[in-house]
């Protein structure tokens, strides 16, 4: 459920009416997850070209990126994984409803709602997730003088991305495999 709230709060708050295409492919994951990825791969090129984006350094920007990468991880999550309607998922999806009467709010409940399904999926793993996030923001207040490009930006956090990505690998940390092919 968290997957489908996500992107459709994440799209009133951007006024951007295609984050409600988040809908095909969490109706289609109850057919299929092969079904469901090929719909999952169209929303997200539909997100490319149309959320306009900008820098971090400002408001707008930041809760741009927030909100469109963070709705965008729990829809595949939910995707990969399949629909899970726990108690403690529906609470954090009813937080996150709340949330949603104020910007200022909906951005942390939305990396709170981030960091929750990743330690729920992953669990220890998902502190490469948060030191990596940890690790862009430091560094991207660090250098904030020199990277006023919203496509330095990208760079920098995809970079760290990777460089976290490495480090997990040399310490032969374990994550979740998602099979090719889908099991019936």
């Amino acid at each position: 459920m968290m997957g489908l709230v996500a992107p459709l709060l994440a799209g009133i708050a951007l006024k951007n009416p295609v984050f409600a295409l988040a809908a095909v492919p969490y109706l289609l994951r109850t057919r299929g997850r092969n079904a469901s990825l090929v719909a999952f791969y169209a929303y997200a090129l539909a997100l490319a070209l149309t959320v306009k984006g900008g820098s971090i350094y400002e408001w707008d920007g930041l809760k741009t990126a927030v909100l469109a990468s963070a709705s965008t991880f729990l829809l595949l999550d939910e995707v990969l994984g399949g629909v899970n309607l726990g108690r403690d998922r529906l609470a954090v999806t009813a937080l996150l409803l709340a949330s949603a009467v104020s910007d200022l709010l909906l951005v942390p409940a939305m990396v709170g709602a981030v960091m929750y399904s990743a330690w729920s999926r992953f669990g220890r793993t998902s502190l490469y997730l948060i030191a990596w996030l940890a690790g862009s923001a430091g560094f991207l207040y660090l250098l904030r003088e020199r990277l006023s490009d919203p496509v330095v930006q990208s760079f920098v956090i995809i970079g760290l991305g990777i460089a976290f990505l490495l480090a997990a690998e040399r310490n032969d940390v374990e994550f979740i495999e998602v099979g090719v092919r889908e099991e019936k």
